[in-house]
């Protein structure tokens, strides 16, 4: 029987046991939105810097009557910064995903993040 039956009885352990299932789901929802978070940003820098870089390019080829060439350039400018700018929140996220780690590992370890005896 599950142990939301009423007829089951309710012990601590089964409880507890519900609680940590339930803080587990809740953890791996909030790195899924995380991750699609990141996700998102990472698309929108991309695009933002391309869009910034060749319409600086595209301005400075108006004002001085060029040819598409600074708009070319500016738009290469602005692709290279975008994936230098996705390197740099990838190295981020990965530093977040080693830290969570490192915290998962002291929970499951029965040493709390904050150090000293669980129940102290």
């Amino acid at each position: 029987m599950p142990p939301s039956d009423p007829r089951t009885p309710v012990t601590w352990r089964s409880v507890a046991t519900e609680g940590r299932e339930a803080e587990g789901e809740r953890s791996r929802n909030a790195a899924l939105w995380r991750g699609l978070d990141h996700a998102h940003m990472m698309q929108v820098e991309l695009i933002a810097a391309l869009l910034i870089w060749g319409g600086a390019g595209w301005l400075v080829d108006r004002w001085l009557g060029s040819g598409p060439w600074l708009t070319v350039l500016g738009a290469l400018i602005g692709y290279a910064a975008g994936f230098y700018l996705l390197w740099l929140r990838s190295q981020r996220m990965d530093a977040e995903d080693a830290a969570e780690q490192a915290a998962i590992a002291a929970r499951g370890t029965g040493v709390p993040a904050g150090g000293g005896p669980r129940g102290a």
